[in-house]
């Protein structure tokens, strides 16, 4: 079993439960053992409003043979749409326990409320399995509560867009859909509804009024995207808005889709580039050397490993060592779009295999999760947690997209690669003089964790040069890790 700080996802019920966390109306009912009842204190850890997360536990009871059996899931679930006035819609989740007992998803009449005198709606997810991890498990359950509340609506008079971006818990979320709202502004169009973020459950019934949907985090609506789409015939942006130039993609592309003219819309976006957008100057005025031959690597989700990549590499001038992801559902788009920037595009849910090809390659820049965080500092390289998972949620919240996170970014890099590098002669001169290893010392490198190898083979050669050793020697290594 791996423990919680080397996985890059949850379980799928996790993913249900944050998608209703993110919304008005919808309370979760989360059929689990009572050990597995933690996603209450994780949303108040993160959020820090002190609002109490809308998810209501279904236990699934301990017998005292030692068999499992379920509580009563009707009892439980009615009494919820009794008691929970706010409640529109109900969305039931299994947690992994639950989906071991092989008890399948509950039909059944919800009774009224009685201060409303409505009966909620009851949102079931089928297709809950354990291959089916957080992310697209939240993928999959915003598309549900779509389905369910969507229908024909008549177009808004001006145009309109609807915002998907990511759930509660992503980082800088709100600030993300906010940023982009603004940059849609300047253009002349406004937002229908953000989803999930801060959306209703009536929201969710005017989404077909919009024009098109802008799509700013695919992992998080590809499925509720593509509903639309096929039902209802909106069009859909899933560029990433991330750096000037996916900005500008977007902003392009929406302009397009609402028949808006273009030269005024280059003149306004031309102007918000002068104002807001700080990487392009950066990029130019900054001295050769800050991007000459530096090699970056990433890691970590589709819309922010693939935009940052194309930033880097297109606009910024980095040569793109390798990118990875962990979604291994969205393989094939993720390879896609990561090779238009790198030769090397990988899928990889295993942390302990991203370290050792991070230790293999020796990038001069890792952009990754906050699990890369420890072998980046093994081994001395400079890092930006940038991609979700995140673990720091700071109070106050800024962009990475739009022209506001072109800025953003600009001061990260500008952070790390501060220090113009001397060039890679002298690099290679001293892994030229780096004492050889015996075979031995070799084989108790390899029993060390990956995250810590490279910095006990760094620590273990300069032992080596101290004592005037030629060799690294099992004792050696030992050592230099007292």
């Amino acid at each position: 079993m791996k423990i919680l700080r080397g996985v890059y996802e949850g379980p799928g019920s996790h993913g249900i439960l944050r998608v209703a966390a993110s919304m008005s109306g919808v309370q979760a009912v989360l059929r689990a053992h009572p050990d597995e009842w933690y996603f209450p204190a994780l949303h108040g850890a993160w959020t820090r409003t002190g609002e109490p997360a809308p998810v209501t536990l279904s236990p699934v009871r301990n017998r005292s043979d030692g068999s499992w059996t379920p509580g009563d899931l009707a009892h439980d679930l009615s009494s919820v749409a009794r008691h929970r006035p706010e409640a529109e819609a109900l969305i039931f989740a299994r947690s992994e326990a639950a989906l071991l007992s092989g008890e399948g998803a509950p039909i059944l009449a919800l009774p009224e409320n009685p201060e409303t005198g409505r009966s909620p709606k009851l949102v079931t997810c089928e297709w809950e399995s354990f291959g089916i991890r957080e992310v697209e498990a939240a993928d999959l359950g915003l598309a549900e509560l779509v389905k369910a509340h969507a229908g024909p609506q008549p177009k808004s008079p001006a145009p309109t867009v609807n915002l998907f971006g990511p759930p509660v818990f992503g980082p800088n979320a709100a600030a993300e859909y906010a940023e982009v709202e603004r940059a849609l502004g300047l253009i002349g169009v406004s937002v229908n509804v953000r989803a999930p973020l801060g959306a209703t459950v009536g929201d969710l019934s005017r989404l077909p009024r919009a024009w098109a949907n802008v799509v700013l985090c695919r992992e998080a609506a590809e499925a509720a995207s593509l509903y639309l789409q096929d039902e209802f015939g909106m069009p859909r942006v899933t560029t990433p808005p991330v750096g000037s130039v996916g900005t500008g993609a977007v902003l392009r592309a929406v302009g397009q889709l609402c028949s808006l003219d273009s030269k005024w819309m280059r003149r306004a976006v031309w102007a918000e580039l002068a104002r807001t957008a700080k990487l392009p100057w950066y990029t130019r005025l900054a001295v050769p050397e800050t991007f000459r031959g530096r090699r970056v690597a990433l890691f970590g989700d589709l819309t922010y490993t693939t935009g940052l990549g194309y930033t880097l590499a297109r606009e910024v001038g980095l040569e793109v060592a390798w990118a990875g992801t962990y979604l291994a559902h969205l393989e094939k788009d993720f390879l896609f779009h990561a090779g238009t920037f790198t030769d090397e595009a990988f899928v990889e849910d295993d942390p302990e295999a991203v370290a050792a090809r991070v230790e293999e390659t020796a990038p001069d820049l890792l952009i990754g999760t906050h699990l890369e965080r420890e072998v980046a500092g093994a081994l001395d390289v400079p890092f930006l947690p940038l991609c979700p998972p995140v673990f720091e949620h700071p109070f106050v919240e800024r962009p990475l997209m739009g022209y506001a996170g072109s800025s953003a970014l600009a001061d990260a890099l500008e952070g790390v690669l501060r220090e113009p590098r001397t060039g890679t002669r002298e690099k290679s001169e001293t892994v030229a003089r780096a004492p050889e290893w015996t075979e031995e010392a070799l084989e108790e490198l390899e029993e060390i964790p990956a995250f810590l190898r490279g910095r006990a083979r760094r620590l273990a050669e300069e032992h080596a040069r101290t004592l005037d050793s030629p060799a690294v020697t099992p004792e050696i290594l030992e050592e230099s890790r007292s």
